[in-house]
């Protein structure tokens, strides 16, 4: 195993090679023919429905006009940069028609001769015709699911304010209501776990601002290696843990255009957490220091509480970060396609959500701690004896084996580093799954209540 750790090393610079230089030229790609700016269309659609919703819930409870307005007019003014003049006329004269702020018909006249993202000519001016029909003479209510049916609408949340509108105009108030009582229920659970998420955020995050001025000044004393008395090159074989991961890892994108849906590389991704989890585990044996290993120190709580006590260091710095990054978006191109971003622009059942979050929350925070700081890290600390430097390059192949390269490499190599320091200062890898637990569930949440 020893002898063999020598190619686990040129294994992984390979690996990690190709990611990084894949991805830089990605980025110079999308940067010199960029299709959007700013973040990707499909997470600001996300935004826009909810506003939708949000509106609707502001008019259920009967918050000022003035407010209504201003949301109305930002929400306008986002249609115009995110679809095409057909969809965003179409969705704006909806949205009229629901809140009664104009004249839906007058908005939808022009709708034919409007250039569409998805139409062509003959479907756009046709359906264009239905629209400014319906508009004009509301058919039968028993009809109208029909007839939407055969009519685009620019998102799912745009076909409920249709439904609205055109029940609403043939004299069905109840259904109407029903509908829109649907819709407000929704985003008022929404809006309140957003308000919680965002108080227990800020709570955390002011706890961190104290903390991380306490760690700075107070500077608690490390060892110069994980295992002192150890050789440097000790813990190289668990080298190999991290090269299984990211060989079946570099494997997904293959297997998603080969079997052309994500319910393979949901069962690849499986692999991908048990495999290397699997070779840690068969090292229990191992004669030398790494049968020895421990991978958890201290009691169950003092490790829990460890976890959130760097999610509250963490909180800061992220803070700092997201906002140095929406400086810069604008003069970025697109993002590179996040699979957890790319799921929730389309319509997911509960039980996908339910899914994506164990994978988000739960799997993803295991293996990745495992690899990343148990390994990577531990490997690094002991064959440098620099704490920091270990910590920022684990943390930098951290961030750049994720999706979200562009947008996101600033703060995941800075989770990965709190992570890095947290493991360091605890010796335990539970503290960081919590953290990373923690972050991912807490986007998780975040992602779910703006796409209802």
């Amino acid at each position: 195993m020893k002898n063999s750790a020598q190619y686990a090393w040129w294994l992984l610079i390979l690996l990690f090679s190709l990611v990084i230089v894949a991805n830089v030229s990605l980025f110079w790609y999308l940067f010199f023919t960029p299709s959007s700016t700013s973040l990707s269309a499909a997470n600001q659609r996300v935004a826009v429905d909810f506003l939708s919703r949000y509106l609707l819930l502001m008019r259920s409870l009967g918050v000022g006009a003035s407010a209504r307005e201003a949301t109305l007019k930002e929400l306008n003014h986002a249609l115009d940069g995110l679809y095409a003049p057909y969809e965003a006329t179409l969705y704006r004269a909806l949205l009229e028609a629901v809140f009664e702020t104009d004249n839906p018909k007058r908005t939808l006249a022009l709708l034919g001769d409007l250039p569409s993202e998805q139409l062509t000519p003959a479907q756009r001016r046709w359906q264009a015709m239905r629209w400014q029909s319906l508009f004009r003479q509301p058919p039968p209510t028993a009809q109208l699911t029909e007839l939407l049916d055969t009519l685009e609408t620019p998102s799912p949340v745009a076909r409920r304010l249709a439904e609205i509108a055109l029940y609403q105009r043939a004299g069905d108030s109840a259904r109407a209501s029903e509908i829109r009582q649907s819709l407000v229920s929704r985003v008022l659970l929404s809006a309140i776990v957003l308000g919680v998420l965002f108080l227990v955020v800020g709570i955390l995050g002011l706890a961190g601002v104290g903390l991380l001025i306490w760690y700075f000044v107070n500077r608690p004393v490390l060892p110069s290696r994980p295992a002192p008395d150890e050789s440097p090159f000790v813990y190289d074989p668990l080298l190999w843990a991290l090269v299984i991961f990211l060989m079946v890892m570099l494997y997904l994108p293959t297997v998603r255009w080969w079997v052309g849906n994500l319910e393979g590389v949901e069962l690849l991704y499986l692999v991908a957490v048990l495999l290397p989890l699997v070779f840690l585990y068969s090292l229990r044996h191992s004669p030398d220091a790494l049968g020895n290993l421990r991978w958890f120190e201290g009691s169950w709580s003092k490790q829990i509480g460890a976890g959130f006590v760097g999610f509250a260091m963490y909180l800061p710095v992220l803070v700092g970060l997201v906002w140095v990054v929406t400086r810069l978006m604008p003069a970025l191109p697109a993002e590179q396609v996040n699979p957890i971003g790319e799921r929730i622009g389309g319509a997911m059942s509960r039980w996908e959500w339910m899914w994506l979050f164990v994978q988000a929350a739960v799997l993803a925070p295991i293996v990745e701690e495992f690899v990343f700081r148990g390994v990577l890290f531990k490997v690094l600390w002991q064959r440098t004896g620099r704490v920091w430097l270990s910590a920022f390059v684990s943390g930098y192949l951290f961030a750049v084996i994720h999706p979200q390269f562009l947008g996101g490499i600033l703060p995941l190599t800075a989770f990965g580093m709190v992570a890095a320091m947290l493991y360091a200062h605890t010796r335990s890898l539970l503290p960081c799954i919590v953290l990373h637990a923690l972050n991912n569930g807490g986007l998780m949440l975040m992602l779910w209540a703006y796409a209802g």
